[in-house]
């Protein structure tokens, strides 16, 4: 039976997701988005189901009107932001259970197809510092140290990535996936939750958040995830410089992430 494309059920910055029969949905590619993200993006996320990872099940790749289009098993209830947004006051308990489920992916030995972590940071540096400012590629030199043994590393885990089924939570939009170091992957987790130093922002990807659910999400997330991974605040703190500037590469925030930045990074930010 040949089935077509039905309403769209998301959007996101570089994909729209659209119904496929009664089962199933369709990632589609942005106009501005090449057809090899969403090939990559789908090999990804067979590769983390292969291992344990809680993903909805890649069912094949086709091809619509010139676009690659990826299928997947479809996930049935709402998103940990639209839950949250629906009662700001489940921010700091959804927080809790995002860190749970970071621990749990953070725990998985990564398939060694991913790319690395630090080729994906060094990538993305060298791309800001081309298109935001040349001072950026002196943080290069500082990009830690290879992890002794990689984990799995979402590279884009929020809220809004995060769809709360029947059956437990289920991780989408694994493009960014890498092998690579934990305390990098909290570090951009935390980006991504708006928490720049003492500084908070609004992330495009978290619509209507304020800052003080925000706050909540960052202390509650901070303080679990740092216990169940064993790790150090300064750590964690020392590698949001990175994450930032690999945030800035993406074209979204610029303003608000280069003045929350510590001054003296750049030279000409």
């Amino acid at each position: 039976m040949v089935r077509h494309l039905g309403p769209e059920i998301a959007r996101g910055s570089r994909s729209s997701v659209r119904a496929w029969g009664n089962d199933a949905v369709a990632k589609v590619p942005l106009p501005t988005t090449p057809n090899a993200w969403i090939l990559f993006e789908a090999r990804y996320t067979a590769a983390v189901h292969a291992v344990g990872a809680p993903v909805p099940r890649l069912l094949g790749v086709e091809e619509i009107d010139g676009r690659t289009v990826s299928i997947f098993e479809r996930v049935w209830g709402p998103s940990m932001w639209e839950r949250i947004t629906a009662d700001p006051s489940s921010g700091a308990r959804d927080a809790v259970e995002l860190a749970q489920l970071h621990h749990r992916l953070l725990s998985l030995p990564p398939p060694p197809t991913l790319p690395r972590q630090l080729d994906r940071f060094a990538c993305k540096i060298r791309r800001a510092a081309a298109s935001v400012s040349s001072g950026l590629a002196g943080l290069l030199p500082g990009l830690p140290a290879d992890a002794p043994v990689y984990r799995l590393c979402h590279g884009d885990l929020h809220p809004g990535n995060v769809l709360v089924s029947a059956d437990g939570p289920v991780v989408i939009d694994w493009f960014d996936a890498s092998r690579g170091d934990p305390v990098l992957d909290v570090a951009r987790t935390m980006v991504l939750l708006g928490a720049i130093g003492p500084t908070t922002i609004l992330p495009v990807h978290l619509p209507g958040a304020t800052p003080a659910l925000l706050r909540d999400m960052h202390e509650a997330y901070l303080d679990r995830i740092l216990h169940l991974r064993g790790l150090s605040a300064d750590d964690v703190a020392a590698a949001r410089v990175f994450a930032v500037a690999a945030r800035l590469a993406e074209g979204l925030e610029r303003d608000e992430l280069l003045r929350a930045l510590t001054p003296g990074v750049f030279r000409d930010a």
